[in-house]
């Protein structure tokens, strides 16, 4: 009879004992610092509508790819809040004003369309919410301490071109440009004084208002008349095989260049078999780049077979895992994200190296020349 009390004390504390793993074990550390799912919020402010819808759509498919690995990979459940900027800024000023006031997400990823990141800029500086924009805009270099551009500045990439253009003897080049984006706009000034500098001269620069109107015949035309040797166009995707093609139909048989824009299946079905030739720079993203990229165009492929994966969802994918790593490492503190955000040096993702300046800005890549051969971009050998 005396035996029994210390049994049933011995089962009372052997039960305490596993009752309190089990609440530790809530604490304990797993998979960068946590092991029960977690629910994270961020906000994703992308063009889905629009000129840049294209885009915006191939980064919306690249958040869900990657919210899915996020979940099984750190056992985080990553909610992700979409809002239509159209790349204009009064649309995304209202959808920002809701991520921030209704849904309350501390991190916002944007897609590309300057003139729209531009406006809610200090939007997200004045309610400290980070904001990671897909864009290639200097101007946002600059904007502030919660501003993290995922995109480097397109200078560097328009000096490439520069000096490619005058090393293969090009003199005389014309542009086209999108009036209506604040990044063509600065792209097409930068690029007069950077071929000046090489000894080149642009004889015509010739602008429309892509919302407005895609017919660039009568801009075409008059650039005709300068006699360039080569045409160098800033323009998007679709917008921009329309104007390839549009140039050949008015006679313009000048080899033609663009940039990382026009790197899209819209670009290469709306141009059809004249966009044969056209030379771009581009980022090192390739579906048949490094092992990393091809990996994940083929998860990409299967989850969604109607779409190409660009250039710009593999900036949004690497983005989320970095905001979900950082967040573990801090316990998901905003101005800690921050911080941990700004030591992001030499990262290797799917979209090529993640390296932030003090600023919290992506401000140069290894671009490369890609050619359209046989319907597709392929690595120009130079």
């Amino acid at each position: 009879m005396k035996k029994w009390p210390l049994i049933l004390l011995l089962i009372f504390a052997l039960a305490s004992i596993w009752v309190f793993g089990q609440r530790m074990s809530k604490k304990q550390p797993g998979v960068l610092g946590i092991v029960t799912p977690q629910n994270f919020k961020i906000g994703a402010l992308l063009p889905l509508t629009g000129k840049f819808a294209f885009y915006g759509e191939d980064m919306r498919n690249a958040l869900e790819l990657s919210k899915e690995e996020i979940s099984q990979v750190y056992n985080v459940s990553l909610d992700i809040v979409y809002e239509d900027s159209a790349a204009e800024a009064k649309l995304a000023s209202t959808a920002v004003k809701k991520l921030t006031e209704i849904d309350r997400v501390p991190i916002i990823i944007g897609g590309p369309g300057s003139t729209a990141n531009l406006a809610v800029a200090p939007m997200m500086e004045s309610s400290k919410t980070l904001f990671l924009p897909v864009s290639a805009n200097p101007k946002l270099n600059a904007a502030g301490e919660y501003i993290f551009k995922l995109h480097p500045d397109y200078d560097g990439e328009i000096t490439r071109m520069s000096r490619f253009l005058y090393e293969k003897r090009f003199r005389r080049a014309a542009v086209l440009y999108d009036s209506s984006s604040d990044t063509q706009t600065f792209a097409k000034d930068f690029f007069r004084k950077e071929f000046g500098k090489s000894g080149g001269q642009v004889v015509a620069v010739e602008g429309s208002d892509s919302q407005v109107a895609s017919d660039f015949r009568s801009q075409l035309a008059k650039i005709k008349q300068t006699q360039p040797d080569a045409l160098y166009f800033f323009l998007v995707e679709k917008v921009a095989g329309q104007a390839v093609k549009q140039a050949r139909e008015v006679g313009l048989s000048q080899p033609i260049f663009g940039t990382t824009a026009f790197a899209s299946p819209e670009f290469l079905t709306t141009a059809g078999e004249v966009a044969e030739g056209v030379i771009i720079t581009d980022q090192p993203f390739s579906c048949e780049g490094k092992l990393v990229m091809r990996d994940y165009c083929e998860r990409y492929i299967r989850k969604f077979p109607n779409y190409q994966p660009t250039q710009y969802g593999a900036h949004a994918y690497d983005a989320a895992k970095l905001i979900t790593m950082a967040a573990l490492q801090t316990n998901f503190d905003k101005e800690k994200i921050r911080a941990e955000l700004l030591t992001v040096k030499g990262y290797y993702g799917v979209s090529g190296d993640f390296t932030f300046d003090a600023q919290g800005n992506i401000r140069d890549k290894d671009f490369v020349f890609r050619i359209v051969k046989d319907g597709k971009f392929e690595d120009l050998e130079k």
